[in-house]
C-alpha cells in the first residue's frame, strides 16, 4: 500500500529542510501514460500530514531539536502500532482502537494474534481451543485487512500459539513500534515472570494502551 514519510534532514548547504518521501508502490501511470508519484489520503490523514509538516516547520523556525514536536513516541505522531488480539471482544476493541489511531496518524498497523487462550487469560490445555480460536482469528484478520485497506492503513498480521508465550514476547522485543494496544484479559499473559504488559512497560520504549 502506498505510504508517505516526512523527515527533517539537511540539504547540500546543511540547512534544515523537510523531505516528503513516497513509497515505491506510489508510482502509477497518469492520463498521458507518464509515471505519477501519488497517494490517496482521507480527510483525517490529510489533516494529520499537514499538522506534521507544520510541526517540523516550527521546529526548524524555532531552532528546536529534531523530534521536539514530532517524536513518533507522541500519540499524535505514531509511525507503527501493534495490536494484540485473542479473538475476544476485548481483543476486538483493542484492534479497533489501534486501527483508528493508525488511520489518524497515517501509520502501519500489525496484529499479533494469540490463539489457545483459556478463560483465565493463560494457555488452554484443550487442543480444540487452539484449533477453533486460530480459525476464528484467521477470519477476523481477513475482515480487518479489508477495513484497513479501506482506511488507507498498512496492515499485517502474525499468529502465535498461547502455549509458547516466549515466541510472542521475543517477536515484540525484536520489533520497532511506537504503541502497543493490549486487551485487559491478556495483560498478565506470559510465563516465569515475563508478563505481557509488565514486559512492554519495563523493557520497551513505547506507549502501552490497555483496552477493557
Amino acid at each position: 500500500m502506498p505510504s508517505i514519510v516526512t523527515l527533517r534532514c539537511k540539504d547540500e548547504s546543511h540547512r534544515d529542510v523537510i523531505s516528503v518521501v513516497l513509497s515505491q508502490d506510489a508510482v502509477s501511470a497518469g492520463p498521458d501514460g507518464d509515471p505519477w508519484c501519488a497517494v490517496t489520503l482521507t480527510a483525517a490523514q490529510a489533516r494529520s500530514l499537514a499538522q506534521r509538516l507544520l510541526n517540523i516547520a516550527l521546529e526548524i523556525k524555532n531552532q528546536e531539536e529534531p523530534g521536539y514536536r514530532t517524536s513518533s513516541r507522541s500519540i499524535s505522531h505514531l509511525s507503527s502500532i501493534v495490536a494484540v488480539h485473542d479473538g475476544s471482544q476485548q481483543g476486538h476493541r483493542a484492534l479497533q482502537a489501534a486501527q483508528q489511531l493508525a488511520s489518524q496518524s497515517f501509520c502501519n498497523l500489525e496484529l499479533f494474534g494469540v490463539f489457545g487462550i483459556s478463560g483465565t487469560g493463560q494457555a488452554s490445555d484443550s487442543s480444540e481451543d487452539y484449533e477453533w480460536q486460530k480459525g476464528w482469528l484467521i477470519r477476523l484478520i481477513e475482515m480487518y485487512s479489508e477495513e484497513a485497506a479501506a482506511n488507507g492503513v498498512g496492515f499485517s498480521s502474525r499468529l502465535f500459539p498461547a502455549n509458547d508465550p516466549c515466541a510472542l514476547l521475543d517477536a515484540l522485543y525484536g520489533l520497532d513500534f511506537d504503541l502497543i494496544v493490549i486487551p485487559k484479559n491478556l495483560a498478565e499473559f506470559g510465563i516465569h515472570g515475563e508478563r505481557l504488559m509488565l514486559s512492554m512497560v519495563s523493557r520497551r520504549n513505547a506507549n502501552v494502551l490497555v483496552c477493557p
